[in-house]
């Protein structure tokens, strides 16, 4: 099966991309093209995947924030368009969305659960799932993802373990949860679902997990628990709420994807680290 993947230049679309009939687009690399073009259609036609991970998106907090027109033409609007392309195309879309759908005070959430975002990266993904649903394709909600940077620039994984192997200490979070997924089995599972059936919303996400834990996972493993101490979210002034507790359940996914399951982050640290 063709795949094409959205947002080919991003941390989980380098992982995408490394999926056997994958092909990429982003606004950089060799298969160019914005998702706002006005000739997105043509540039899709060209391509003719049978199979799109949409995976593009304005992800930054404070860019969502500051330029609030732009998530919502990038993350609403333009997966509108593209969702209507593959259903008059009879193409499979599978939408990747966001755990920040949810408010964090009635975790953990199952794909039923209320989504009421925070923030307007949050308001703008869930305007764009709607758009993805009624068209009817699938939602895949992933929740924080976590692991080593293959493309440009560092990830938040990477950037604590710079710290960490430089010996500077660090005070993470310990009251703030995520489902946290490395973003090679959140990679995995996207793929599967582009190739397989159902639509409506799937959650991908592991066990609950704060920042603060896994530093200390690393710094352990790095001989340097010292350096972690343990920080709370009102230390850090943020220009929008932040959600508590992001923990989410993946019952659908059980039911999409039987024999599939992510693996901890505890697990795959050794490995990141070798």
């Amino acid at each position: 099966m063709k795949i094409l993947v959205t947002g080919a230049s991003g941390k989980l679309g380098c992982y995408l991309i490394k999926g056997q009939g994958v092909q990429g687009c982003s606004r950089r690399g060799p298969h160019r093209f914005d998702l706002t073009d006005p000739a997105l259609e043509s540039h899709l036609e060209a391509i003719g995947p049978q199979a799109v991970v949409h995976a593009a998106a304005l992800s930054a907090i404070h860019d969502c924030l500051s330029r609030p027109e732009q998530a919502d033409l990038v993350n609403h609007q333009a997966s509108a368009r593209l969702a209507r392309w593959c259903s008059q195309q009879g193409v499979r879309l599978v939408y990747v969305s966001t755990d920040m759908v949810f408010d964090g005070e009635s975790a953990p959430y199952h794909e039923d659960s209320l989504a009421q975002p925070l923030s307007e990266y949050g308001r703008s993904k869930l305007r764009g799932e709607q758009a993805v649903l009624d068209q009817g394709h699938l939602v895949a909600r992933v929740a924080l993802m976590v692991g080593p940077a293959l493309g440009d620039g560092q990830s938040y994984y990477d950037q604590l373990v710079a710290s960490l192997r430089a010996r500077k200490p660090v005070s993470l979070f310990q009251d703030e949860w995520r489902g946290m997924i490395s973003y090679e089995d959140a990679a995995d599972g996207l793929l599967r679902l582009a190739v397989g059936s159902g639509t409506g919303v799937v959650h991908l996400a592991g066990p609950r997990l704060s920042r603060y834990e896994m530093g200390c996972m690393l710094a352990a493993q790095l001989g340097a628990p010292e350096l972690v101490s343990a920080g709370q979210r009102s230390d850090y002034a943020a220009p929008e709420p932040r959600p508590r507790d992001l923990t989410m359940l993946s019952r659908r996914r059980e039911e999409l994807l039987p024999e599939w399951q992510p693996r901890t982050v505890e697990q795959q640290i050794p490995a990141w680290l070798a």
